[in-house]
């Protein structure tokens, strides 16, 4: 077993190998855009289906919790299903999922639909970045990374302004139609473009113990649910946020969000450009930027000068935390963890922390105001960088520790690699 996404196995025959990559990108693309159409239109659809902010907010948790429970289930039920079948299917199952919600005639109608979309994404996050890694050459597989989470990035700029800014024109169930044509056209492409991607590892339940009882690979995991936890916890009403306490139009925040977004391209890239030198370095970069992002949205409230440096921040930092995290995690397990069994567990985390996010934000929003969701992001991001730098720390002292002691008995040390 490999933690590597450039794991050795037989890799499946491309013609165009970047754009069979572009294909599950484009998949990648659409999960993102339906999973957070709801953010942008949230003030709508909470009118509309007559609930509050706060539980309209449920809308991007449930998915989120169904999407914690089919990543690992469904690496394993597919563990011998050819991946092209499977990404096309599932990409194919985002397109039903927003056409119940653009017809849903009351809340729970929106639910059900949501539940639904959730199994599609946590199928493709556990399938997605293992797949493209295989269909190019081992030496450009971050730059096939780096494409689908650069589609993710690319989702966040569109999803939440256009979404926004559709909703406020014509009608939120338009968006939702909107995210189901690209869900559409990305199963086409895939099914034009993509080679059969048999499954490079057969996984079982027993291919998630040794990643489980890692203690390294599980402080990493608690640093990537906090990191995630916050994201959520703030973006999910980032809207209502800068309506509300901001004070902007609905044109002026679409604008900021589109100006978040592009930003969380620039990190995205590079970000992955410095993960080449260190990991570490970029992990870090990435944890202080975000808490300082956060801190500036929260602490600016109306503010707006203040509000659009911690957008900034923020954006730069997100673009890049969750490729910088997982790379992270993969060079911490490398040669002891399942590759799609990192996928897995790497996605039900992030989906627990999106759903767990966005589920208390909502009761805080609820319960003391808007303005909550930020200060909440802000603290869940601060103790993820104080967790991650004290870790980091600890593991450099007990590696020179080794090393001394190995040194003297003329050994090898065996020491688990932070750069």
């Amino acid at each position: 077993m490999t933690s590597s996404p450039a794991a050795t196995h037989a890799r499946p025959r491309s013609r165009h190998p970047l754009v069979s990559v572009t294909a599950i990108a484009l998949g990648a693309f659409s999960v993102v855009v339906s999973e957070f159409v709801p953010v942008g239109a949230l003030p709508q659809i909470s009118e509309g289906l007559g609930v509050s902010e706060g539980t309209a907010g449920l809308l991007v948790t449930l998915p989120a919790l169904s999407g914690a429970v089919a990543a690992p289930a469904a690496t394993v039920l597919m563990r011998r299903l050819d991946r092209r079948l499977a990404i096309i299917g599932l990409t194919a199952l985002i397109a039903v999922s927003c056409v119940l919600s653009a017809t849903a005639t009351n809340f729970t109608m929106m639910l059900i639909s949501r539940l639904i979309l959730g199994i599609s994404i946590g199928g493709v996050w556990a399938t997605s970045v293992s797949a493209a890694a295989r269909l190019v050459p081992a030496r450009t597989v971050h730059t096939a990374s780096s494409v689908v989470f650069g589609a993710i990035a690319v989702g966040s700029v569109v999803s939440v302004p256009s979404s926004s800014l559709i909703a406020a024109h014509t009608s939120w169930r338009t968006t939702f139609v909107a995210a189901a044509a690209v869900a559409v056209v990305a199963a086409l492409v895939q099914a034009l473009a993509l080679p059969k991607i048999p499954t490079a590892d057969r996984v079982t339940m027993g291919h998630f113990r040794p990643l489980l009882r890692s203690v390294p690979a599980n402080v990493i995991l608690a640093v990537v649910f906090l990191v995630v936890f916050a994201q959520f916890s703030a973006y999910t009403f980032v809207v209502p946020y800068l309506h509300e306490v901001t004070g902007l139009t609905t044109g002026l925040a679409s604008g900021l969000l589109l100006g978040y977004g592009a930003l969380t391209i620039v990190g995205n890239f590079g970000g992955g450009a410095l993960l080449g030198r260190s990991i570490r370095g970029t992990v870090i970069a990435t944890l202080v930027l975000g808490v300082g992002g956060l801190l500036a949205l929260s602490a600016g409230g109306t503010v707006t000068a203040l509000v659009c440096v911690g957008l900034a921040l923020w954006g730069l930092a997100w673009g890049n935390a969750p490729v910088a995290l997982q790379h992270w995690l993969y060079t911490y397990g490398q040669n002891k963890f399942s590759t799609e069994a990192v996928n897995a567990t790497f996605t039900a985390v992030v989906q627990v922390a999106v759903a767990s996010g966005s589920l208390l934000s909502g009761v805080a929003v609820d319960t003391v105001g808007v303005r909550s969701s930020a200060a909440l992001g802000t603290v869940a991001s601060a103790i993820a960088c104080v967790l991650a730098l004290g870790f980091m720390a600890l593991s450099a002292r007990r590696a020179t520790a080794q090393g001394t002691v190995v040194a003297v008995s003329h050994e090898e040390p065996k020491v688990a690699l932070l750069d």
